[in-house]
């Protein structure tokens, strides 16, 4: 009875209805539209269909980990461009009962027949030759089997009744579609997502998707691994035997289980990191963490034009650290702290005279928090996907290096492909105080550690909606122009970067979300990002209010550090 009247309460509310989250563009600077503080659970998804189906599973006993999974299976429906069963995920684990951290890493891996001359021959960006071996149904079981509480069944039937059902587009979605729309028709995608003159769907339209309902629907009677050793599998070898690809049945029946191993983890100033080991992305995620702590004054602001000097100048070096030692014999520790201390004194010097993705994040009553990413690669993946399956390929076939055979990605059967990912669980005082993930390929890790930072002294809705920026190897900052300040924009030129103007609240820099939890007073915070589709909610919706700018919420990880000048500038 509990249950059903916690469904029935969640069914009748305003929080995620269609009319309220189709019209939030004009209202980014909302935090009522994009964040929610709750004490009975939280889910934060790039999705609000999405997040619905979390608190769903919340709210009939599922853990945070069935929770996560089932919210991934509804953005797989609800978000086609940027996850998919055809692609990859990653999930950073906290355990109450243990206080156990752990990792499910989960990389695409390269078939047994695609060879680097194979594939130097084919087009690794596009179409069947593009796609390496799917892990994300294999992820999800995993996960599901070790972590969780519920049946398949029940994790999937949500997904399967938006697939049957549909849901409508939103304006972001429209024009997605619009953007992608050559890759689309030139690949096989198109009957599923276009309309039947081959344009985008208008926002609001409904759409529908029979086809992956049936696929999902087979998951759920014969279990996630009929997608490698069943009738899905058999299909994909035959789809991809017809269409060129390279994955066999072999390939499918060598189930590509994640690997379950300890996070890479550092202490980084008041805060106990925990994110994705090589060959995700968390590395680079680190660094900028720690050259941060060597190189920020005390009263560092985020605002100011000396922070945006500061983050480009961290972000250039560590993506450039990551191009330099990714494959060196003798590289050093780029996420150590005592590495971080030699990289300032380098930044100092030469400073002195001058894809596609999809995070969530879910949190259950008992304390239990899962940060999870899921990705097909690019947005829309391969552009190809079964014609009897309805779900699109991953195109990570792109992830591995084919001249040179000393590095870690070199395509060899097997392999797994390289990723940006950084699902990160952050500790305090022992217990788990932030969720945190982003999409946005080589920009991932610099909006995390932006946001990150910026927790020291704003509200989770102003660290998460602040202006971001991302700066390349070779200097050039892609940057938010018109949300910075005039005096932000010459100190960059004044330090020699190429400013690369991007609209404002541009999506490409991300799609962050966060959850913070409040242990002192047993509440969480959940905020989405308001650049694309997210939302945050918690079984208990007439309970739920903005998250606020009270100090409560704010975790800096550099309130001991006494310096009141800064290094860099």
């Amino acid at each position: 009875m509990e249950t059903r009247k916690k469904m029935c309460e969640w069914s009748e509310n305003e929080w995620l209805s269609d009319r309220r989250m189709l019209d939030r563009e004009s209202s980014r600077d909302d935090p009522s539209l994009w964040s929610a503080v709750s004490e009975s659970g939280m889910v934060v998804s790039a999705h609000y269909r999405a997040t619905a189906v979390g608190v769903e599973i919340l709210a009939k006993g599922g853990n945070a980990v069935d929770a996560a999974i089932a919210t991934a299976l509804a953005l797989n429906v609800v978000e086609p461009a940027a996850s998919g069963l055809g692609g990859m995920a990653m999930m950073v684990i906290y355990q109450s009962s243990s206080g156990r951290v752990v990792v499910l890493n989960g990389p695409c891996r390269a078939p047994i027949h695609a060879t680097p001359e194979a594939v130097a021959a084919g087009h690794r960006k596009r179409g069947y030759k593009a796609v390496a071996v799917p892990t994300n149904p294999a992820v999800l079981d995993f996960a599901l089997r070790g972590y969780g509480t519920l049946t398949a069944e029940q994790i999937l039937e949500p997904a399967i009744r938006l697939a049957e059902n549909g849901f409508p587009i939103t304006p972001f979605q429209h024009r997605l579609f619009r953007e992608y729309l050559k890759g689309i028709t030139k690949g096989n995608i198109a009957p599923f997502f276009l309309g039947p003159d081959q344009n985008p769907l208008p926002p609001g339209s409904i759409l529908r998707q029979p086809v992956l309902a049936g696929t999902l629907r087979r998951l759920a009677q014969y279990g996630f691994t009929d997608f490698y050793t069943g009738e899905i599998g058999k299909r994909i070898a035959a789809d991809m035997a017809e269409n060129g690809g390279f994955i066999c049945e072999a390939d499918l029946a060598d189930i590509p289980w994640p690997i379950e191993r300890e996070p890479l983890t550092r202490q980084v100033g008041d805060w106990v990191v925990h994110t994705l080991p090589p060959p995700g992305g968390g590395t680079a995620l680190l660094q900028m963490l720690q050259l941060f702590l060597q190189l920020a004054p005390g009263n560092f602001d985020p605002d100011s034009s000396e922070a945006a000097v500061l983050f480009a100048s961290i972000i250039q070096r560590a993506r450039l650290d990551l191009r330099t030692y990714s494959f060196a014999k003798n590289a050093p520790d780029l996420s150590a702290a005592r590495y971080a201390v030699q990289a300032a004194g380098e930044i100092r010097e030469e400073l002195s005279g001058c894809g596609e993705t999809t995070h969530l994040c879910t949190m259950d009553s008992s304390g239990n928090m899962v940060s999870m990413t899921q990705s097909i690669e690019r947005s829309f993946g391969a552009k190809v996907a079964g014609r009897e399956l309805g779900f699109i390929y991953n195109g990570y076939m792109k992830g591995f290096k084919i001249k040179n055979k000393r590095h870690p990605h070199f395509l060899r059967p097997g392999a797994v492909a390289r990723s940006n990912a950084a699902p990160t669980i952050v500790m305090q005082g022992g217990f788990p105080s932030i969720a945190v993930g982003s999409t946005g390929s080589e920009r991932l890790a610099s909006g995390i550690f932006q946001v990150l930072v910026r927790l020291g002294s704003q509200s989770p809705f102003q660290a998460l909606a602040a202006p971001r920026l991302h700066c390349t190897p070779e200097g050039d900052v892609l940057i938010e122009a018109e949300r910075f300040s005039p005096k932000a924009l010459q100190a960059l030129e004044k330090h020699v970067f190429r400013l690369v103007p991007q609209t404002a609240w541009d999506f490409s820099f991300g799609g962050l979300h966060l959850l913070i939890f409040d242990g002192d007073n047993k509440r969480m915070c959940g905020v989405a990002e308001p650049r694309r589709d997210g939302a945050t909610a918690s079984p208990f919706p007439s309970t739920l209010t903005p998250c606020g700018s009270e100090k409560g919420w704010r975790k800096p990880f550099f309130s001991q550090r006494k310096k009141e000048k800064s290094l860099l500038i």
